[in-house]
C-alpha cells in the first residue's frame, strides 16, 4: 500500500509504475500544479493591488480595464509553474513539452483560427442568426494591443498545461487517443466551472461542452500533427481574441471585454449562434470544428503517405 501511495505523489518521477497509477500521478499533478499556481497568483494580484493603495481584501479595485486586464496577465504564472515542474520533476526538456524551434507554426494556428470563425460567423449570417452591422471606427487602438497580450497569455497557458504538460506526458504509458481524451477531459472541467454554460439551457449546455471537446481534440490534433504546441497557442489565442475582442462578441459564456472592431449583430437566440453563451454553444462551431479535425487529419494522412513528417 505504501508503494502505490509514493507512486502516486506528484513530488517523484517514478515511470516504471502500473498505466492506471501513472494516469492517476499526473492527473494528480496537473490538479496540484493549477491550484499552486492559482495561489501564488491571487497572492500576487492582492500584493499589487495592496502596493497601488487598494484594499482587495474588502473589495477595493482599480476600475477599468486594468482589473479585467490583470487576472489575464496572471494566466503567466500558470505556465511558469508548470514548465517548472517538468523540468525539476520530471526531468523533461522545454522541447518534450512541445516549445520546440518552430514558433512560425503559431501564425498557422492564427490563420486556422481565423479561417473557422469566418466561417462560424458567416453560417450564423446567412441563416439570419447573426448580422454584420460594420466597422467600428471608435474602437480603442490601445485596448487591442493590451487585450492581444492578454488572450496570447491565457492561450498559451491552457495549451502548456493540458496538451504541453498533460497529454505529451500521458502518451508516453498510454494510447494516444486516451491521452487525448484524459487531457481533453482536464480541459473542459475548468471550463464548466468557471463559466455559466450548465446555466444556458440543457440543449446549449450539451452543445456547449461537445465544443469544447471538440476545440480540445482538435487543438491536441494539431499539437500532435505539428509536433509542437506553437500552432495550438496560436490557434487558441486568436480563436478567443477574434470572438471576444474583434467580433465583440461572447467568449465560453463571458461578455466582451470592449467594444468589437468588426460589430456584429444577434438577431436572436438559437442552436445556431448558442444563445446567451455564445458561438461556441451553437451548432454553426460544432459543423465548423468537425469539418477542420477532418481536413487536418486528411492533411496529416496524406503527409504521412508520402513520406513526410
Amino acid at each position: 500500500m505504501k508503494t502505490h501511495i509514493i507512486n502516486l505523489l506528484p513530488s517523484n518521477n517514478r515511470t516504471e509504475i502500473p498505466a492506471p497509477e501513472y494516469v492517476i500521478k499526473k492527473v494528480l499533478a496537473f490538479i496540484l500544479i493549477f491550484y499552486v499556481a492559482g495561489v501564488i497568483g491571487e497572492a500576487a494580484v492582492i500584493a499589487l493591488y495592496t502596493g497601488m493603495g487598494y484594499d482587495p481584501l474588502h473589495g477595493v479595485m482599480p476600475e477599468g480595464q486594468i482589473t479585467a486586464l490583470i487576472p489575464y496577465y496572471g494566466y503567466i504564472l500558470f505556465s511558469i509553474v508548470a514548465i517548472i515542474y517538468c523540468i525539476l520533476i520530471e526531468k523533461r526538456s522545454i522541447q518534450d513539452i512541445g516549445i520546440t524551434k518552430k514558433p512560425t507554426d503559431y501564425l498557422i494556428g492564427i490563420v486556422i483560427a481565423v479561417a473557422m470563425l469566418i466561417l462560424v460567423v458567416l453560417i450564423s449570417i446567412l441563416t439570419g442568426s447573426a448580422t454584420f452591422i460594420g466597422i467600428n471606427r471608435d474602437v480603442n487602438i490601445k485596448g487591442l494591443l493590451l487585450w492581444a497580450l492578454a488572450f496570447i497569455i491565457q492561450g498559451s497557458e491552457e495549451e502548456i498545461l493540458c496538451r504541453g504538460f498533460l497529454m505529451n506526458t500521458l502518451k508516453k504509458k498510454i494510447s494516444v487517443p486516451m491521452s487525448v481524451l484524459i487531457s481533453s477531459t482536464a480541459f473542459v472541467v475548468p471550463h464548466l466551472i468557471m463559466t455559466p454554460i450548465l446555466d444556458s439551457g440543457i440543449a446549449y449546455a450539451t452543445i456547449g461542452i461537445v465544443n469544447l471537446y471538440l476545440i480540445s481534440i482538435l487543438f491536441s490534433i494539431i499539437t500532435l500533427w505539428r509536433k509542437n504546441i506553437w500552432i495550438s497557442c496560436g490557434l487558441h489565442a486568436a480563436w478567443n481574441y477574434v470572438l471576444n475582442i474583434i467580433l465583440g462578441l461572447t467568449v465560453s459564456g463571458n461578455e466582451a471585454k470592449m467594444n468589437g472592431l468588426l460589430q456584429i449583430g444577434i438577431n436572436k437566440l438559437t442552436i445556431i449562434n448558442g444563445s446567451e453563451y455564445g458561438l461556441e454553444a451553437g451548432i454553426a462551431t460544432t459543423a465548423i470544428t468537425i469539418i477542420t479535425i477532418c481536413v487536418i487529419m486528411y492533411i496529416w494522412k496524406g503527409r504521412k503517405d508520402n513520406g513526410i513528417q
